[in-house]
């Protein structure tokens, strides 16, 4: 029972682990992670990934940047390919697909980091559901009780060695010292 406690230990802390590394570690250094939906950067950010941005001002792009953007309702990310700082407009592609776009400065909500998580992404769309999170939550509260509740019956199994007649316990004061240092016999100190 020793093993499956600590393979169960092992599984809690791996989880929240991983959730504070994918969800709460970015966040604290300004990333915002967003869900690739589409295969139009499907060689950089495959489809069901999770990319990391961070804001931007135009200024610091740089073509060959990945960024994200809105195009109407949608957020997008797309490489830039060329920028126009006098009309204040990028020129981005995505690296799948052969068209390019103008989007404005305007638009810009962050530049990507050349990194993702694939299939986070599926997870994290999923999580932020309320049952998602509820469901997380209980799977780890109950994996740490069965824990705990495998803990005690592996107390209830270990056999008490008997205490043996005469034998003081290490919670038992040892009088063998006189009440005072230097203290003459029958005197208190």
């Amino acid at each position: 029972m020793k093993l499956i406690r600590y393979v169960l230990n092992c599984l809690v802390g791996v989880v929240v682990a991983g959730l504070m590394t994918v969800f709460l570690l970015p966040r604290l250094f300004g990333y915002q992670p967003y869900m690739v939906v589409s295969a139009s950067m499907q060689q950089s950010f495959p489809v069901g990934s999770l990319i990391f941005v961070r804001d931007a001002s135009p200024e610091e792009i740089q073509v060959g940047d990945p960024i994200t953007f809105t195009a109407g309702s949608l957020v997008v990310t797309h490489r830039v390919i060329a920028i126009d700082s006098e009309n204040r407009v990028f020129t981005t592609k995505g690296d799948s697909n052969n068209a390019s776009e103008i989007t404005p400065f305007d638009n810009l909500r962050g530049k990507a980091l050349n990194f993702c998580i694939p299939n986070m992404g599926y997870f994290s769309a999923w999580f932020i559901t309320p049952a998602g999170r509820f469901i997380t939550a209980m799977v780890i509260l109950s994996t740490a009780a069965l824990s705990v509740v495998l803990g005690k019956l592996d107390e209830l199994d270990e056999p008490e060695e008997p205490e043996k007649p005469g034998e003081k316990t290490e919670t038992e004061p040892i009088n063998d010292q006189p009440a005072a240092v230097g203290a003459k016999e029958g005197e208190s100190g």
